[in-house]
């Protein structure tokens, strides 16, 4: 068993690598789901929201700041997050799609496919969920993740294939992230390309430019062992560009020469 110290150095080395292949603007965040929310007492550095938020702010905070967040089911006031992890029993009215007919379903029977489609983790599995900066939690995550641009985005799904091959497939209705990012991944083991939903951009202070990349914790060493050896093969962040003569300087140049000879 690795002791504290042990994990804060372990997920401080792979902080470190995560921004070594995709100099990152924001931390990297490691999240784990709490069977009890008692455990989140045991969490050194944690902080607790003051008043409800949404989930999605906790990682903000912990991408952000570096803070070590903690939000229980009481604390958190976003339905559909509640639901998609299992801290809230899913009730008649949005198994009915009342939560997307006429904000992003015209009809009932097509709200109803995208409330079927959402993933959710089975009510009553976990009560709370701790999130932190990457390089500085004392504790085993699930998994990890990653806000950056298409580019960087890009290069996380080059390491996941290296060795597999093959493409990288996503899903998403575009909202309710935390359904992406955090149950699907749980519920299927494999890296999640995701589109920051509506409450990330408007309360979690996500970009425009934002995609997000949730990597299992049993999977990210493939990842980052694929991005080294694809960064030494050349594929690199930045990308380099290709540098060529600006034609409009060469011919103003040679106009200069030709008028200084006259």
């Amino acid at each position: 068993m690795l002791d504290r110290c042990d994990f804060m150095g372990k997920y401080e080395d792979l902080n470190n690598k995560l921004n070594k292949y995709l100099r990152l603007a924001t931390f990297p965040i490691g999240v784990k789901l709490l069977k009890d929310s008692g455990e989140l007492e045991s969490i050194q550095f944690l902080k607790k929201p003051e008043h409800k938020i949404a989930l999605c702010q906790i990682f903000s905070y912990a991408r952000y700041y570096g803070w070590t967040m903690g939000c229980t089911k009481e604390d958190n006031l976003c339905p559909l997050a509640g639901i998609s992890i299992g801290l809230e029993e899913p009730h008649k009215l949005f198994e009915e799609g009342a939560f997307f007919i006429g904000r992003y379903n015209e009809t009932k029977e097509a709200a109803k496919k995208t409330t079927s489609s959402m993933p959710k983790i089975p009510y009553g599995q976990y009560s709370a969920i701790v999130s932190g900066a990457l390089g500085r939690i004392d504790f085993e995550p699930n998994l990890i993740l990653i806000w950056g641009n298409s580019a960087q985005i890009m290069r996380v799904i080059q390491g996941y294939l290296w060795k597999r091959g093959g493409r990288v497939s996503m899903s998403t209705f575009c909202d309710g992230v935390c359904a992406d990012t955090i149950s699907n991944t749980i519920l299927t083991g494999e890296l999640q390309i995701s589109f920051p939903c509506l409450g990330d951009r408007r309360f979690g202070m996500a970009m425009d430019t934002d995609l997000i990349a949730s990597i299992p914790i049993g999977i990210i060493d493939e990842i980052i062992k694929g991005m080294e050896k694809t960064h030494k093969a050349g594929t690199r962040y930045p990308i380099p560009y290709q540098i060529s003569a600006p034609e409009f300087f060469v011919k103003l140049k040679k106009q200069l020469e030709k008028a200084k000879k006259n």
